[in-house]
């Protein structure tokens, strides 16, 4: 008799507490356990992007590329450097060597080195910036549109509804992909600028002049510092119309609302919209933590849904694009019933070669072992999907 089969018969007691307290614990966890689809799987890889609106593809290369390759070059961890210059846009690839752990490490160091090489980059570059969430993937998307409201009301409203969703517990991003962003537009009338015998540029220096964001300073004054803000910068539309501008060759002053029609809207040709069902829309993409349920996880976001679209105003419309826990519980739910056919059979051949009775006591064996895993599974955070699903079906055998 061996040594642990004799401690569990001396000690019955003890042996039966172990015995409840593992099937317990084991099915408490297994009803709250974290669900994915599919084992995630970690990139070690990063995307740094430069932008120079118009800079011809060989000037990107010579200017912003090169100087970033040379500055990610220095951090050791480093494995694989790939690169991409086309007009306006300098898009570097970083991959990560496989034996390092600790990514965040490297894409703290890797921005680092960013920001020491920025200021080496031609004045105008727009960053660089570094993407380390590549391989994230959303568990959500939700699509917002609304009839008879402008597209301002609706990215509006996507901020808001973005705001909340932030409040859920697990959420780890939430992205919006459709958002146009707003420019002024000044359109000049040649037949206006040549009434009033000014050129472009006075307009211009006009605004420029008008347009200050600047720090005014602090005055002492008798123990109270009073904080000086200058006044001037644009707060609307209307206050780049009411600019004054002196006319040079007769001295008189006018406003640009005279010369020229100023407007707030949408970029236009838009960049990257996003339709839903032939209606332009602003997607939501959701993405969870690890080790986040998300089944569970879909429930309470449902939930959260249907509760903001029952305070917008009449018109406006939330939709699922994509839901994933759906699909990740079915693929749970049809791995985990192949996992009950496994342990069915193997009692079943227990039963036809041992007997019934002590068939039934090996047997018992086997779904006490299931839930141990489980508990073990959990403390080393393995989450619960088809692979580790189709392990246990695997060491059923």
């Amino acid at each position: 008799m061996g040594g642990i089969t004799r401690f569990a018969l001396t000690n019955s007691r003890v042996t039966i507490v172990f015995t409840l307290l593992v099937a317990i614990m084991g099915v408490l966890i297994y009803l709250d356990y974290p669900r994915r689809e599919d084992p995630s799987i970690t990139i070690r890889e990063a995307i740094v992007t430069a932008r120079f609106a118009g800079m011809a593809p060989t000037r990107v290369e010579d200017l912003i590329t090169r100087p970033i390759e040379e500055a990610v070059r220095e951090i050791p961890e480093v494995d694989e450097i790939r690169s991409d210059s086309r007009t306006g846009v300098s898009i570097i690839h970083v991959g990560v060597r496989d034996e390092v752990t600790d990514l965040e490490a490297v894409w703290r160091a890797l921005r680092d080195a960013m920001s020491d090489v920025a200021a080496e980059l031609p004045d105008g570059v727009d960053g660089p910036y570094v993407n380390d969430d590549v391989g994230l993937t959303a568990v959500a998307s939700i699509a917002l549109w609304a009839d008879g409201f402008s597209l301002s009301e609706l990215n509006n409203v996507a901020e808001d509804l973005r705001a909340d969703l932030y409040t859920l517990e697990g959420v780890r991003s939430v992205e919006l992909f459709g958002v146009q962003d707003e420019r002024i537009f000044i359109e000049m009338s040649n037949a206006r600028l040549a009434e009033y015998g000014v050129s472009p540029g006075v307009i211009v220096d006009a605004l420029r002049t008008q347009n200050i964001i600047l720090p005014g300073g602090v005055v002492d004054a008798s123990g109270v510092n009073v904080v000086i803000e200058p006044s001037g910068d644009f707060e609307s539309v209307d206050d780049i119309a009411d600019v004054m501008f002196t006319i040079p060759t007769t001295g008189d002053v006018a406003r640009v609302s005279d010369i020229a029609d100023v407007r707030r809207t949408f970029v236009d040709p838009p960049e990257r919209p996003v339709f839903f069902n032939g209606e332009p829309a602003i997607v939501l993409a959701v993405s969870i933590l690890d080790g986040v349920n998300s089944v569970e996880f879909g429930r309470r976001l449902t939930r959260q849904v249907e509760i903001a679209e029952n305070a917008l105003p009449i018109g406006y419309v939330l939709e699922f694009a994509t839901f994933q826990p759906e699909l990740v519980e079915a693929a749970v739910a049809g791995a985990v019933n192949n996992l009950y056919q496994t342990l069915a059979i193997v009692l079943v051949v227990v039963m036809v070669f041992l007997g019934v009775r002590t068939g039934l006591i090996v047997g018992a064996i086997v779904p006490l072992s299931m839930l141990l895993a489980i508990i073990v599974m959990r403390l080393l955070d393995i989450e619960l999907q088809r692979v580790s699903i189709a392990a246990m079906i695997i060491a059923l055998g």
